[in-house]
């Protein structure tokens, strides 16, 4: 008994010990940091703070960056987060003003850019051009544009459509026939029809395969494409932008042609917006952030319900030599972190990645909107690890150069991620994609929806499903969905052992010579390939076990709605029943035996990716999103909404229901009792435009509805 009243009054102690600090951007960092006389920073809060203190900030525009100063400890972690729901953004961004002419339409402005590869110019918050030859002329960042190689080296690259103008100490981009990879490099000479460029070697990969010797005459685009950039000669078209380092200074072509005096023009000034560094136990909560990432080196942290916008525009490192770069938007290097509910939208490399060397294990990444990822077309990913026993659960992932989710640890699950319109920029890829070796992964990959995506016309257009490139071993594949993709549902390369697939739903991929799988065998061998119970419209299933009874191959489309992402059996399909009992994986199924393919009639249907009203828990990932109701009791209306009131009308009200709504990653934004059989809710309570859900709780019955708003 004694020792339950010291824990309890050493609780309590701890208790009282614990301060909030408040931050505004009207408080003076001199202040004492109470709710009256908050400090000015949250710099100057955060060298204050230490285990279970907590900063609110105020709304405004911060530009410095978050890095606490001491841990947190297991039970009481240093929060920052806003104040009564404020809009808070941290940015890693200066205002830049004071621009006169320069030439037509450009204007120049004296300033010292610090971040290199990562300097860049924002309008409106967006990232503009690097100025550039050919010109972006779509305003695409995934259309390259380039012009046509016709030979090289691996130090040259020649082309009709180079002119007299000296290229020398600007930068060239270069994407291969095989599109596979783009490499960067600086111009080291330039002359009509060829420029020289620091010497990459062709006897090596990615170079090997992507090179102005290597010609792909059915891959469409012959020796490939280039694009010249960093330099001030370029600078003739509105969104670009050059920085002269030698006199400081900054031109600009802005959008419409503008003066850009009398717009918003920012410039990366730091790298970060967030630093964690070998900080424990430290939470961030409810921030926005933009133009530099969030680091962690501590472990125990956690992000949740933040928007990190355009936070890593970057270039390639200049010396390259394995087609991928380890930095993000949020770029974890330490244990146990838990990203979820956010929103991470824009990024040149990945979106959020996840460090493997140095023992990171145990990493959550739940419930976030990743898009708009890896314009640099290299080996990068909206979500990429190599930790190990890590989790990667209710993701939606949207726009990628190349591939959607990269997972090279072990024991990990990636599961109920809605992944689409991937390999924007590069070729022979998936939607998911790993590379293997000596070792068994024993990832787990199931009830994932890949989907619609199609590769670049340049090449041929292979992008995969569920790719297991070259030796990937030990996986379980299970209760996924592939669809409108232009390569095969599953691709397997080289050595593959221990990888059962089961369950799988493959329709609408690739043309008439692919189909549900595809191999590269290479001289390679398979072994414990066990494929069952999977339904795929063409091709064949490739394996050392592969049942003759439960595997469907029909192009009769056997679901409830293709269209409707409905993808449960339809009534008198085939696919129900008729699969075999696979214990772990079938339990729990309904009738005489187990349905064939993703989904089990009779059960609520799973449906993948973010907007989860239970907040996204990463431990409560199946049938948490919601599913619109189509023909419920009430109505909304107009729908999509432009301006004016909401109107919401319950034609069966009882008494009284709870409104709720939430954003597109399942944040509540507001949750009202509605007495009367109709109600209005004004336009002013959705911040953005995008897509929101309505819930109507009467106490006996849950309906949703998802609303758009413009």
């Amino acid at each position: 008994m004694k020792k339950i009243i010291v824990g309890v009054l050493m609780l309590y102690s701890f208790s009282l010990q614990a301060k909030n600090y408040y931050v505004s951007t009207s408080g003076s960092d001199n202040n004492l940091g109470t709710i009256d006389t908050p400090f000015k920073t949250i710099t100057k809060a955060a060298t204050q703070m230490v285990a279970g203190d907590t900063c609110f900030i105020m709304a405004g525009v911060y530009r410095e960056v978050i890095n606490p100063a001491n841990s947190g400890e297991p039970e009481h972690p240093i929060v920052f987060t806003n104040y009564n729901n404020d809009s808070v953004v941290v940015s890693a961004t200066e205002v830049l003003s004071n621009w006169e002419t320069y030439n037509g339409n450009s204007y120049k402005a004296s300033y010292k850019m610090v971040l290199g590869r990562q300097n860049m110019v924002f309008y409106e918050g967006k990232a503009m051009d690097w100025a550039r030859w050919p010109n972006n002329t779509d305003n695409d960042k995934y259309t390259v544009e380039g012009a046509e190689v016709t030979g090289g080296s691996g130090s040259t690259i020649e082309s009709a459509a180079i002119d007299e103008t000296n290229w020398t100490g600007a930068y060239v981009w270069y994407l291969g026939a095989h599109s596979g990879t783009s490499w960067t490099r600086e111009i080291t000479a330039s002359q009509s029809g060829k420029i020289s460029f620091t010497e990459v070697d062709i006897n090596k990969w990615p170079f090997s395969s992507h090179n102005p010797t290597v010609w792909r005459e059915n891959e469409g685009n012959h020796y490939g494409q280039f694009y010249i950039f960093n330099k001030l000669e370029a600078l003739d078209k509105e969104q670009e932008w050059y920085y002269d380092e030698s006199t400081e200074t900054v031109y600009f072509q802005a959008p419409g042609n503008a003066d850009p005096n009398t717009l918003n023009v920012e410039v990366a000034q730091r790298e970060r917006t967030i630093y964690i560094n070998s900080k424990n136990y430290i939470h961030i909560i409810g921030l926005n952030a933009f133009g530099g990432k969030a680091e962690i080196t501590g472990t125990d942290c956690e992000i949740r319900n933040c928007k990190f916008i355009n936070c890593l525009q970057i270039l390639d490192e200049l010396d390259n030599t394995d087609a991928q770069v380890a930095n993000a938007p949020i770029h974890i290097r330490g244990s146990r972190t838990l990203i979820q509910n956010n929103i991470i939208d824009g990024s040149s490399l990945n979106g959020i990645y996840v460090q493997g060397w140095g023992g990171i294990t145990e990493v959550t990444i739940s419930n976030n909107l990743i898009k708009n990822c890896n314009t640099v077309g290299i080996h990068a990913s909206p979500l990429r690890s190599a930790a190990t026993n890590s989790k990667f659960i209710s993701n939606t992932i949207q726009t990628s150069g190349r591939d959607g989710i990269y997972c090279g640890g072990t024991g990990c699950e990636i599961a109920y991620n809605d992944v689409s319109d991937v390999m924007r920029i590069n070729n022979d890829g998936g939607l998911f994609y790993v590379v293997g070796n000596a070792n068994d992964k024993n990832n787990e990959v199931h009830h994932n929806w890949f989907h619609d995506s199609w590769g670049p016309s340049y090449a041929d257009g292979r992008c995969a499903g569920i790719y297991l490139d070259n030796n990937s071993k030990g996986y379980s594949v299970h209760y996924n969905v592939v669809w409108n993709i232009t390569w095969t549902g599953i691709q397997i390369n080289w050595d593959n052992w221990n990888i059962d697939i089961y369950n799988n739903s493959i329709y609408n991929i690739g043309g008439d010579e692919d189909g549900v799988m595809g191999r590269w065998a290479n001289g390679f061998t398979i072994d414990d390939l066990v494929i069952k119970n999977n339904y795929g419209s063409h091709g064949e299933w490739i394996g050392t076990d592969i049942s003759t009874t439960t595997n469907i191959i029909s192009a009769v489309s056997p679901f409830r709605s293709v269209a409707n992402h409905d993808f449960r059996p339809a009534a008198g399909s085939a696919l129900i029943d008729g699969g075999e009992i696979i214990s772990g994986i079938t339990d729990g199924y309904q009738g005489t035996a187990p349905d064939i393919g993703a989904y089990e009639d009779g059960l609520t249907p799973w449906i993948p990716g973010v907007n989860s009203v239970s907040g996204g828990e990463p431990d409560t990932p199946v049938g948490t999103r919601l599913i619109q109701q189509k023909d419920g009791d009430f109505q909304v209306y107009p729908n999509p909404l432009k301006s004016g009131k909401l109107r919401i009308e319950n034609k069966h009200l009882n008494g009284s229901s709870i409104i709720s709504v939430f954003n597109e990653i399942g944040q509540q934004i507001l949750q009202k009792e509605m007495f009367e059989k109709r109600m209005n809710l004004p336009y002013s309570i959705f911040s953005e435009a995008g897509v929101y859900i309505l819930k109507i709780d009467s106490g006996t019955k849950q309906q949703v509805q998802k609303i758009i708003v413009l």
